[in-house]
């Protein structure tokens, strides 16, 4: 097999990933998948700029030539050779001077910090800037989750051990009182009284009648009814001849609901039952006892009656692809790529969960579960 004569540039044979050709000038070093040519200069426009067939460094993104007469910083003209422009502002040029935003400093300037576009003044020598903060090993204050360099986990405006603690939305506590977050508090799940409903912790021994979360609302199940979709809970007064349509609360007489949409046309002969999707945390531990998986949804075809939907079981290795029909009514609408919790029972499936991607509810849902499957056997 012959092989390809090489690309050539004038007399030079060029290496398109790592050479430029503009005019028959080679130029190494910058690819000419990623250079303009500037007359036979090849240069990047994502850092420099062609102006009047001469390349200047960009001192801003949006940096632009003024015609035939320089560039431009703002509305002014200028010649780089004498002032430089700051994001619009224009200072006299100098080897020594860089842009920090609008402001300008010295290279050799001592307890001055460039962080992100701000300019921090005197700041120790030895702060730097990690993530938009500015971090000082004299300072145990911090505002990230993580300090790589500095050797400190930040909570908060606060530095904390993992060994001991658990940080929750910025608030640090000690890992005896629980290992599991509900918003800014932190629970321990072998306590049965304290019930999370997305993030607000509650104790039920001040409760003498059976409830149940409704998105950061407990319900009383003997009057009031938790209408939910994936956007919103919203608790209503139960009412007769009303159910649920997603969040909305409908009178049978008015509307009909079909897929989580309503329609005003009442459909008499319709059992009106709709099954809602709870957080995940909330089916805890309630649904330990059930045979239930995590499925990912891959597609959904819609038939006359079903919605046919095509899942991706999460915790199986072996032939994960699983099939399932809903009735099209009365199922929650399900959006492709999400992942739910599901129950199977005998050979129909139901969707339990709105779809959820965080580590931290899947390992809480097999920890919880794991304990009372010990306790009770």
């Amino acid at each position: 097999m012959e092989s390809s004569p090489p690309l050539r540039c004038g007399n030079l044979s060029l290496i398109s990933s790592g050479n430029s050709c503009c005019n028959g000038t080679l130029t190494r070093g910058l690819s000419q998948l990623v250079a303009d040519c500037c007359k036979s200069e090849a240069y990047n426009p994502l850092n420099e700029i062609c102006c009047n067939g001469s390349v200047f460094t960009r001192t801003s993104a949006h940096m632009t030539c003024n015609g035939g007469k320089g560039l431009k910083c703002g509305s002014e003209t200028y010649d780089p050779k004498e002032r430089m422009c700051c994001s619009g502002k224009l200072y006299r040029a100098s080897a020594l001077n860089k842009c920090c935003g609008t402001d300008i400093y010295r290279l050799i300037d001592d307890h001055v910090l460039c962080c992100n576009g701000t300019l921090h003044r005197n700041v120790s020598k030895k702060s730097e800037c990690v993530g938009g903060v500015v971090y000082s090993p004299d300072n145990s204050n911090c505002n990230l989750s993580a300090r790589p360099r500095l050797g400190e986990h930040c909570c908060g405006g606060k530095t904390f051990s993992p060994l001991t603690h658990i940080c929750c939305n910025g608030h640090s506590h000690l890992k005896t009182n629980g290992n599991f977050c509900c918003g800014s508090n932190v629970y321990d799940h072998h306590k049965k009284f304290m019930k999370c409903c997305s993030g607000r912790l509650y104790n039920l021994t001040q409760y003498n009648v059976k409830v149940e979360c409704c998105g950061n609302l407990l319900v009383n199940k003997t009057n009031q009814i938790c209408c939910s979709s994936s956007t919103n809970a919203i608790l209503y007064d139960t009412k007769p001849n009303h159910h649920c349509c997603g969040h909305y609360y409908y009178n049978t007489s008015l509307w009909s609901c079909c897929a989580q949409h309503l329609k005003p046309t009442p459909s008499p002969n319709s059992s009106h039952t709709e099954d809602g999707l709870k957080p995940l945390m909330e089916l805890i531990p309630d649904i330990c006892n059930k045979t239930v998986f995590f499925g990912k949804v891959e597609s959904v075809a819609l038939g006359p009656h079903k919605r046919h939907i095509v899942l991706k079981v999460v915790n199986v290795v072996e032939d994960p692809w699983l099939n399932v029909s809903l009735d099209h009514c009365s199922s929650p609408v399900l959006e492709n790529g999400m992942t739910y919790l599901w129950e199977k029972n005998s050979n129909v499936y139901k969707p339990l969960s709105i779809s959820f991607d965080l580590i931290s509810d899947i390992h809480m849902f097999f920890t919880v579960c794991k304990h009372k499957c010990q306790k009770g056997g």
